[in-house]
């Protein structure tokens, strides 16, 4: 199988809709360090080393898994802030990672 064809039904089974995932591919994930966890990959991105790809990867394991406990914590009464503020943490860490992304890819531009 093709490296193309591999991706293709990575992305065809992880685009279901009414379950959630846990890839094993990377170590890492579970409650926290959320942000430390992006503020490393941001910094070996920077520094052009070797670990960058990974550390997103084990960032973004970490942003799954507050959003699975968010999902656990559904089914449980009296719960509702506790699943925002889980949410509300995910969320924000991808939006941490897309601005963090365009002050990159602006500060690339510049030096062209």
């Amino acid at each position: 199988m093709s490296n193309q064809e591999e991706i293709d039904n990575i992305i065809l089974r992880y685009s279901e809709e009414s379950i959630l995932f846990r890839s094993s591919s990377l170590v890492g994930g579970g409650m926290d360090p959320l942000f430390p966890r992006l503020e490393r990959a941001v910094m070996n991105q920077l520094d052009h080393g070797s670990a960058t790809l990974s550390r997103y990867g084990i960032w973004a394991n970490t942003v799954r898994d507050n959003i699975a406990m968010a999902l656990e914590l559904l089914e449980k009464e009296g719960e509702k802030e506790e699943v925002k503020r889980l949410l509300y943490r995910a969320a924000n860490s991808l939006s941490a990672f897309s601005e963090i992304q365009a002050v990159i890819d602006a500060s690339l531009m510049h030096r062209e």
